[in-house]
């Protein structure tokens, strides 16, 4: 291992905004408050407790926490300023992402529980646990992660837990012209363990369970409290 990647294991990130209070807690170790200018290490499990949380990768990579979140560096890896390997895992809460674009296609990707995001160099959104309504023979709202693509493309696949919890439909509802709308396809559980989607820019998608839809991305989300920060620190 080159003396650059042991360096970035150590210090993977700076906080440049924190509006609110949040903490980082490394592995083994007690919560330790952070302010801006503060070192974010790989291992390390973020929390904001209140207002919102930017930081900036070894690579310039952006990433945007809002209140309530808690995001685990899984994977942090860097060769000088080049990202060699990125992931993290969103438990809790939003995240907003702009990604360098890695001239060698390295990975960076986030996970929550239901869904995998996985890009080269875009702008993204992901809401962890979100309430859906209920759709038509549906009794009651369900959670689901929700990926919402501002600029390039994400690949987005279910994650372990979903892919084997259910055999589910997956229902393709898009305004773009460009794509084609399908009716509802059951689907095999193989089928469903493979099942990605290239997420386009101004497109989002509903992970859950058992649900899979893709749509245009809703005028509310661009503009709740989240976004509007986002925008006004970038």
């Amino acid at each position: 291992m080159s003396v650059f990647s042991m360096v970035a294991i150590a210090d993977v990130a700076k906080v440049t905004v924190l509006s609110g209070v949040a903490t980082r807690t490394p592995t083994g170790a007690s919560a330790i408050p952070l302010a801006v200018g503060s070192s974010i290490e790989m291992g390390d499990v973020l929390s904001v407790q209140k207002g919102n949380l930017k930081f900036e990768l070894t690579d310039s990579s952006v990433i945007v926490l809002s209140e309530g979140s808690q995001l685990v560096i899984s994977q942090a890896e860097f060769e000088g300023h080049a990202r060699t390997g990125f992931a993290a895992t969103l438990t809790l809460g939003s995240l907003w992402t702009k990604v360098k674009k890695s001239l060698t296609g390295a990975k960076f990707e986030v996970s929550t529980d239901r869904a995998v995001a996985g890009v080269r160099g875009t702008i993204f959104r992901i809401d962890a646990d979100a309430i859906v309504k209920a759709s038509k023979g549906k009794s009651q709202a369900r959670s689901a992660s929700i990926i919402r693509v501002t600029q390039g493309v994400v690949n987005v696949k279910p994650s372990a837990s979903v892919s084997a919890a259910s055999h589910p439909t997956v229902k393709p509802v898009s305004k773009s012209p460009r794509v084609q709308v399908a009716g509802p396809t059951e689907i095999s559980s193989d089928e469903w363990e493979k099942k990605f989607v290239d997420l386009q820019q101004n497109q989002q998608i509903t992970v859950g369970v058992d649900l899979w839809e893709q749509a245009q991305i809703q005028e509310a989300a661009k503009n709740d409290a989240f976004s509007q920060w986002i925008e006004k620190n970038q």
